[in-house]
C-alpha cells in the first residue's frame, strides 16, 4: 500500500478534484499547466542537452513567422491545433504531457504519483512508439533508427 503525505498528497487531491491525470496529456490544459523544456532541464540537465541536439528542439524553425495551428500540433508543444502551442519546439511535454502538475521535485520522486498527475511514462519501446506515432504516421515522416542527422533515440534522453 502506498501512503502519500504532505505536498504529494495535496497535489494528488487537487489533481483528482480538477480531473488531471491518468497518464495522458490533457487536451484542455491551460498555459499555467505547461512548464517548458528549460524547467524540465533544471532537474534533468543531461536529457535537456541531448534533446537540444535533436531536430525536435528546432521543429518549428522551417514553418515561417506565423505557422498554422495544424502544423504546430506536431511542430510545437501545447494544445495545437485545438488551442495554442505554447512552445515552438517538440519539447519534453509534447511527449510526456503538460508538466505543471507533476514537475515538482517531490512529485517526480514518486513515479506512481507523477503518472497519476499526468506524466506519460515512456520507458518502454512500445510506449515510445505510441507517443511518436501521433506525428510520425501518415504525415510524410516516419519512425526510423537513429542516424547522423538525428543521433539519439528516445531512450538516450531519458
Amino acid at each position: 500500500m502506498v501512503r502519500l503525505a504532505g505536498p504529494a498528497c495535496a497535489a494528488l487531491a487537487i489533481a483528482v478534484a480538477v480531473g488531471v491525470g491518468a497518464g495522458e496529456p490533457s487536451s484542455t490544459a491551460a498555459r499555467r499547466d505547461w512548464v517548458g523544456s528549460d524547467a524540465c532541464g533544471s532537474c534533468h540537465p543531461a536529457q535537456l542537452a541531448a534533446w537540444r541536439a535533436t531536430p525536435h528542439a528546432r521543429a518549428a524553425d522551417r514553418l515561417g513567422a506565423t505557422p498554422r495551428g495544424r502544423c504546430l500540433a506536431c511542430h510545437g508543444t501545447g494544445d495545437a491545433p485545438a488551442g495554442k502551442a505554447y512552445f515552438l519546439e517538440v519539447g519534453c511535454e509534447a511527449c510526456h504531457g503538460a508538466g505543471g502538475h507533476y514537475a515538482e521535485e517531490d512529485v517526480m520522486r514518486d513515479p506512481a504519483l507523477a503518472a497519476a498527475l499526468g506524466l506519460r511514462e515512456l520507458s518502454t519501446e512500445a510506449a515510445q512508439q505510441a507517443a511518436c506515432a501521433g506525428c510520425h504516421r501518415g504525415t510524410g515522416t516516419t519512425l526510423r533508427a537513429p542516424t547522423a542527422r538525428m543521433p539519439i533515440d528516445a531512450t538516450s534522453v531519458h
